[in-house]
């Protein structure tokens, strides 16, 4: 048997694992490209396993789409994340939050700025 071929970009390989986990579970669902492509981004912006237990095992799976979506860096997810859980926001009252930014209105924003 030869060496193993890396799959390169072209390759479908999201839409053929998507397909094999389908046909593999077809009793579940959620195994669709687009949501496959959203659990690696997840894997990606969430390595530490600790706040993915304590703090995101607490928002439903779209408000954790939305950070994904609109929000770029670790810190702002994190503030986001923590103020929704505590003022028990919706998804679209998340959104609205981001895209009007408060975190920056709020003056919590993170800055290279000491405090005086």
């Amino acid at each position: 048997m030869g060496v193993p071929q890396r799959q390169g970009w072209g390759a479908k390989v999201i839409e053929r694992l998507a397909h094999d986990l389908r046909t593999a579970f077809p009793e579940m669902k959620g195994f669709s490209p687009r949501n496959l492509k959203y659990m690696r981004s997840f894997a990606q912006a969430w390595p530490d396993d600790e706040f993915v237990q304590a703090v995101l095992a607490q928002l439903p799976w779209y408000h954790q789409l939305a950070l994904l979506d609109k929000l770029s860096t670790p810190e702002t997810r994190r503030w986001y994340a923590a103020q929704a859980i505590q003022h028990n926001w919706s998804r679209n009252v998340l959104v609205m939050q981001i895209e009007t930014r408060l975190l920056e209105r709020s003056g919590s924003a993170v800055t290279n700025f000491e405090a005086s």
